[in-house]
């Protein structure tokens, strides 16, 4: 199971803040060690836009990284940064160079 979230913040002077928050959220989701988790988190040509790829094999996955202590820090540290809510899709694997 995957999830593609599309992170928009207010200002362009929030990039580097949400660039910082992001890696303190996947270093945090290591130390966390939620076994299937992997998630990545891109910057786009858009300084207000971000993607984040979370990948997780069931809905246990999935609800132990929304209760994780990494992911509340991160919605505190950057939900009042966001134009809007983060907008996410749901995704289907199909084919992957990832082991």
């Amino acid at each position: 199971m995957s999830l593609l979230v599309r992170y928009t913040t207010k200002e362009a002077s929030d990039h580097a803040h949400q660039i910082a928050a992001m890696e303190t959220l996947v270093a945090g989701l290591v130390d966390e060690g939620i076994a299937g988790l992997h998630y990545s988190c891109f910057a786009t040509d858009e300084p207000c836009e971000f993607i984040g790829i979370l990948e997780y094999p069931d809905a246990a996955t999935f609800k132990a990284f929304q209760a994780s202590d990494a992911f509340a820090a991160y919605r505190d540290r950057v939900g009042p940064t966001f134009a809007n809510p983060p907008q996410t899709t749901q995704l289907t694997a199909i084919a992957s160079t990832r082991g």
